[in-house]
């Protein structure tokens, strides 16, 4: 947890255009490769790899032939997950131009807007993709990330509690649906969920975090510093407990961050 809440999942803030050291990598990769085209076997097999590795496979295919809608789709939701949300949304806006109504290039673009903090735009995209077919939780749980960025509390977390039907339990879905009690000033309703969300194995430090500001925001330092130091050192966790004291003293402070965490900023 840095000096903010915790982003919601799969939001991000934009990044300028520069490369990044990872997708220097894969330019280097790239170019030590020949372009041919790869098997039906060969993109079976590539899901086993490491991002990059699956980067580079998906990248090569999409330059042999930026009409593979295949290759468009892997090639925008590896980059997503890379963080490179810019050129993931670039890819499958492009690809959306041959197949406009393809379910899974909608959700991949509606899905790479909103890692990158656009989720105002990002609505209609994977509105249109949950119409396309039947929806996966990601897509409604990302559906409901958009509609919190694009201030829609009440719609935002509707669409976690539908995605929470899907997939009962799921932490990445109540992290997300505890960030929205955050950002509305119910740190009470928030630690509920994700007390509930701790329950389960799959867990990450994300949750954890998050229940730390829950508590500290409730004024409960003690129980909140024993919550942030399982995953961060003690410095760490007292300047972040700092800045929370500093945002209960400042309500101006606290509303900034509030708007800039809702934008994904």
């Amino acid at each position: 947890m840095s000096a903010c809440l915790l982003a919601l999942t799969g939001c991000a803030t934009h990044a300028d255009l520069q490369p990044t050291e990872q997708e220097a990598e894969l330019t280097e990769t790239l170019q030590g490769r020949s372009i041919a085209p790869a098997t039906a076997a060969e993109r079976e097999a590539i899901h086993n790899q490491d991002l990059l590795t699956q980067a580079a496979f998906w990248a090569e295919a999409y330059e042999l032939n930026p009409g593979d809608r295949e290759a468009a789709f892997e090639l925008s939701s590896v980059l997503r997950q890379l963080g490179s949300t810019q050129r993931a949304a670039e890819v499958s806006r492009q690809a959306l131009a041959l197949y406009p109504d393809d379910q899974d290039l909608l959700s991949a673009y509606g899905m790479a807007l909103t890692a990158d903090g656009r989720g105002a735009q990002a609505v209609e995209y994977l509105m249109r993709a949950m119409n396309a077919g039947t929806p996966d939780w990601r897509l409604v749980n990302t559906l409901g990330v958009a509609l919190e960025q694009s201030g829609r509390p009440d719609q935002a977390r509707a669409r976690f509690m539908e995605a929470l039907g899907m997939q009962p339990g799921e932490p990445a879905i109540m992290n997300n649906l505890a960030l929205s009690h955050l950002l509305a000033g119910e740190p009470e309703r928030a630690e509920a969920v994700l007390r509930q969300a701790m329950q389960n194995i799959s867990a990450g430090p994300e949750v954890r975090q998050n229940l730390a500001m829950a508590l500290a925001l409730q004024g409960r330092f003690d129980e909140a510093r024993e919550i942030a130091l399982i995953d961060s050192t003690r410095e760490m966790a007292e300047a972040n407990l700092d800045y929370i004291r500093n945002l209960m003293s400042s309500p101006r402070s606290w509303d900034q961050l509030r708007r800039s965490e809702a934008l994904g900023g």
